[in-house]
């Protein structure tokens, strides 16, 4: 299939007779369907439309036996951060006693925001069921990425607070009328984190083939950065202020990780991070059919395309790690490269645990040298690599998740090999030969019908243009065109396939391996003339920054919501991959993202896409626009994150 530049597509319903239909059977007996189409909700025009979550679309069902029906969606909010319930508040961010977290670590100034806190960035969710028929119970777990801003304690001013603070998840008791579809939530509480040592930066997360949520830790702390200067913002939750870890404080090593959830019937929640998973800016973990087979998003700018092969179904306990090695055949069009494999290591949580609780430093792992000392003395430092990645989140020296990185020379020191594959993969895979010019790689997903890994890249740019790579010591990826278009973000297609082996020449153990890498969807800069969307820099009628992804096998549609600075309003669209249509169907207030994409196919006759709205309204989000935008408009948001569902669809059966 060529590369698709996205533009929004309305079925054609003409002289069709489809009336609207309640919902249908449920179980074994829902109508089987054969096809779905969404109609497309307007771009937004005027400040209403501008400053609330809403859609006009309808799902057009085609039925296995001929029949049409149109299903109108509905967008339903189920709670917003910091609304109160019995045993909690939504996104409240504590400490490991449970307690709120009254003010954050003073800045240079000695400046400090005041608390309480609540997560105004809801990001995953997982609708999970226990049970069966009249005893089933629904539970939504949701984690929260981020807050916004808060005024400083002085009252003088507001203090952004992105990674100034630990994170929070909450489970939520769901009861669902089974007339309407209709959801609700009860009895929300935080999940406990003390287990492991707090929750850092959750980004997006999946529901395992076992019943279990797998949330990222994205941004993992610079660990050669906090080996000289405290982690600030998890020492807050150990309640450590001013520690580094040798000292008794949290330690970097301790984050970046896939956190696994199981929620019990009676409503009770455990964590566990899978440390044999590796770490980095864990976007989300995306497990395939085999139940072994698991890809990862790695946000960040220099980043990897990671594989994990679990020894056990269902265990992500111990496995093997592998990070991709881009191979181009062609730079057009997004680009297309075979994926070569390259195995950085063998372990199980048991081995890589211990490691942290023990200390581990970036010191102990690598030697390091400058480009300025290689240069000056090149015998001395012949052993040594050049590396240029993505270090992670930084601290009091450059905040912000977009700190510049810059070339290291890299020497493993003995026995460290483990250490290095698991602590620190994508250095030691950038040492291995692995490509780390991927930019702002986000969701992941897959149709496994057509055994095809889906991949967001939100933002295309720097390493991966051609001509572009800078001080970057290697120059896998090499793509041609317009920088203007390719900034606007694609999804990228990747096919499945067993019988594979490693740049060792090692067999791969797994049916599902990624065998190429190719782009399945562009966006496209803003065309001249365009006057909707007037703040826009990519085009309003095609997808930009894609960022989270799910796929739907029952309805062969990738939903795709936008984290776009491109688009002052982003839009969650419906991609139907036989058609080619991608529709634009749901859309957040203005500086808004669309996070916690699930796609629950059939609960008692009802099907569901899960789906928050993250940070509307944020001052960041808005910064770059007018005094008009940033500062009227943004005063008739509610700035209080969302977390919801579209309503309206059937139950959905292939």
């Amino acid at each position: 299939m060529r590369t698709k530049l996205l533009a929004f597509a309305l079925p054609t319903l003409i002289g069709l007779a489809m009336p609207v239909a309640s919902s249908l059977a449920a179980g074994k007996d829902a109508p089987r369907i054969a096809s779905v189409e969404f109609t497309a909700t307007p771009a937004p025009r005027g400040e209403a439309e501008m400053t609330t979550t809403h859609t006009t679309s309808s799902a057009v069902v085609t039925h296995a036996d001929g029949s049409r029906h149109v299903y109108p969606l509905s967008y339903r909010t189920l709670f917003r951060v910091s609304d109160k319930f019995a045993d909690g508040e939504a996104g409240l961010v504590v400490d490991q006693q449970g307690q709120a977290i009254l003010a954050t670590a003073p800045t240079a100034t000695g400046e400090a925001a005041k608390g309480p806190f609540h997560a105004y960035a809801p990001d995953a969710n997982s609708l999970i069921r226990i049970g069966d028929g009249k005893h089933e119970k629904l539970f939504l777990l949701t984690h929260y990425e981020y807050h916004t801003e808060a005024p400083l304690a002085s009252g003088k001013d507001t203090m952004e607070l992105y990674a100034q603070l630990p994170m929070a998840m909450s489970l939520a008791s769901v009861t669902q009328d089974r007339q309407s579809g209709a959801l609700k939530a009860r009895n929300l509480h935080n999940v406990n984190m003390a287990a492991i040592g707090g929750l850092w930066i959750p980004c997006a997360g999946s529901l395992s083939p076992w019943n279990t949520h797998l949330g990222g830790e994205e941004y993992e702390p610079n660990a050669r950065q906090f080996e000289t200067e405290p982690l600030e913002t998890m020492n807050l939750y150990l309640g450590t202020p001013g520690k580094r870890f040798d000292e008794g404080g949290a330690t970097p090593y301790r984050y970046g990780f896939t956190v696994e959830v199981k929620v019990g019937a009676s409503g009770t929640a455990t964590a566990t991070k899978r440390y044999a998973m590796g770490r980095r800016s864990t976007e989300l973990a995306e497990v395939m059919p085999d139940q072994r087979t698991v890809y990862f998003g790695d946000d960040g700018r220099d980043t990897m395309l990671f594989m994990f092969v679990a020894d056990q179904p269902r265990d992500l306990s111990t496995g093997t790690l592998f990070a991709a090695r881009w191979e181009q055949l062609d730079g057009a069009d997004g680009g297309n490269a075979k994926l070569a494999w390259i195995r950085l290591g063998h372990a199980t949580d048991a081995d890589i645990e211990p490691l942290i609780a023990r200390g581990i430093r970036f010191s102990d792992i690598f030697a390091t040298a400058t480009p300025a000392e290689v240069a000056a003395a090149p015998e001395k430092y012949q052993d040594y690599r050049p590396v240029f990645v993505y270090e992670g989140q930084a601290g009091k020296r450059a905040p912000g998740s977009g700190a510049k990185q810059e070339t290291v020379w890299l020497k493993l020191k003995p026995g460290m090999a483990t250490a290095a594959a698991f602590l620190e993969p994508r250095r030691y895979g950038a040492l291995l030969g692995a490509t780390s010019e991927f930019t702002k790689m986000e969701g992941v997903t897959h149709n496994a019908a057509d055994r095809q890994l889906y991949v967001a890249m939100s933002y295309i740019e720097a390493g991966m243009l051609d001509g572009q790579n800078g001080e970057r010591p290697q120059d896998h990826i090499k793509l041609k065109g317009d920088a203007k278009d390719l900034v606007c973000g694609g999804i990228y297609q990747a096919p499945l396939a067993g019988g594979q082996r490693d740049t060792t020449g090692q067999a791969i153990a797994s049916d599902w391996v990624a065998t190429g890498m190719r782009a399945l969807l562009l966006g496209a800069k803003k065309p001249f003339g365009q006057r909707h969307g007037a703040y826009d820099k990519c085009d309003t009628d095609r997808i930009a920054n894609p960022d989270n992804i799910k796929f739907s096998p029952e309805m062969r549609t990738l939903f795709v919501g936008e984290d776009s600075g491109n688009h002052l309003n982003n839009f969650l669209w419906a991609f139907n991959i036989d058609s080619g249509n991608p529709v634009r169907i749901l859309v957040a207030p203005a500086g808004a993202e669309h996070t916690g994409l699930q796609v629950v196919p059939n609960v008692n006759g009802h099907g569901y896409v899960m789906g928050n709205i993250q940070h509307p309204g944020a001052a960041t989000d808005l910064k770059a626009y007018p005094d008009s935008i940033k500062l009227d408009l943004r005063r008739k948001i509610d700035q209080r994150g969302a977390i919801g569902y579209l309503q309206g669809l059937p139950a959905l059966r292939r």
